[in-house]
């Protein structure tokens, strides 16, 4: 199967409807809604809803590697391994490692510079990725050198972007894993292009709305490829929301806050009710799982495989409790980083 891993940035349930699960009083997803609904996606009750974000996963670095290796990432950004060619988490097998190893072609796409948050070495040292970002965008001419939106460029661009290297990709015998995260909905306010609609008062709503009109379109042109059908798709926020003042001001101080998912194409169907407690963690090898691989123990670094039928870890243990157990310092997990 191939794959295209989607991380919306910011994504979280509270964007959907009260009576969806989430809770806005708009309809800021309908297409996203719809979707989820249509699709395979694990939430902690019968509606929307999603992983919980413990520490180290909280932000946009914190949250791909959650997802991809299953571990959290307790390090600043200003660490040494933000910048290129120092090692970064060398003892560690993360998804780019096993899909590399098992021939994929691999890209990753993103609407900024990926050397920011050390996303560049993280993808580049475990999957060795074509990084897409603003600066091989404009070394291959695809950007103006100058050229300059909100974080790099806008969404618009790269979803349009994407869809000429997925067509790429598609050419080669290889499976392609695909990888993008959107920009458009960073805190404070996100980014209105020219073709954001102006439907709500608050700018950050209006942006969350044309990410939604964006992914619709992006959806319903992969539909419509040969290669759609033999292609796993993850949508995902990468964390929850850092847009303080816009939360507060918007939504119930009481609301539990989670991270959107859904799962199209998984070649298996959860064993229990799609009802569980998880963190961003577990998304590694359920992806994994949801590829068609099977995982000795359903577990890897600290995710559980949501498909399976064994206890996550917030399952098992009460989440404050594993979030402190995180906060502790590790010799073990120093080695590891």
């Amino acid at each position: 199967m191939n794959f295209i891993h989607i991380y919306l940035e910011s994504m979280e349930t509270t964007y959907a409807t009260k009576e969806d699960g989430g809770n806005a009083d708009e309809n800021l997803l309908p297409y996203l809604t719809q979707l989820t609904k249509d699709s395979i996606s694990f939430s902690q009750n019968e509606k929307i809803g999603g992983a919980r974000v413990l520490t180290g996963t909280g932000w946009t670095t914190g949250g791909i590697v959650a997802s991809t290796s299953g571990l959290p990432l307790i390090f600043s950004l200003k660490h040494k391994f933000c910048k290129n060619k120092v090692p970064f988490m060398p003892n560690v097998n993360t998804l780019g490692d096993t899909l590399e190893k098992d021939g994929y072609n691999r890209v990753f796409m993103i609407g900024s510079d990926a050397t920011f948050g050390g996303r560049r070495s993280y993808f580049d040292q475990h999957g060795h990725y074509d990084i897409q970002d603003t600066v091989s965008l404009k070394e291959e001419g695809v950007l103006d050198k100058d050229y300059h939106e909100f974080w790099g460029f806008e969404d618009d661009k790269l979803f349009e972007f994407a869809k000429e290297k997925i067509l790429s990709l598609s050419k080669s015998s290889k499976p392609f894993d695909f990888e993008m995260l959107t920009v458009d909905t960073h805190h404070p306010y996100g980014y209105q292009s020219k073709n954001c609609k102006n439907v709500f008062k608050e700018s950050l709503s209006n942006s969350i709305y044309h990410t939604d009109e964006n992914l619709k379109d992006f959806m319903e042109w992969l539909k419509k490829q040969d290669f759609y059908k033999d292609t796993v798709i993850v949508i995902q926020g990468d964390h929850t929301s850092m847009a303080a003042e816009y939360i507060h001001d918007t939504y119930s101080s009481n609301y539990d806050r989670r991270v959107w998912n859904a799962f199209i194409h998984s070649r298996v169907k959860p064993k229990k009710e799609k009802n569980r407690d998880f963190t961003t963690m577990d998304f590694y090898p359920t992806i994994l799982t949801a590829l068609g691989y099977k995982i000795k123990g359903d577990k890897l670094g600290l995710g559980t495989n949501l498909f399976g039928d064994k206890p996550t870890l917030t399952e098992e243990i009460d989440a404050n409790r594993v979030d402190k157990e995180i906060k502790r310092n590790s010799t073990f997990y120093r080695r590891l980083m």
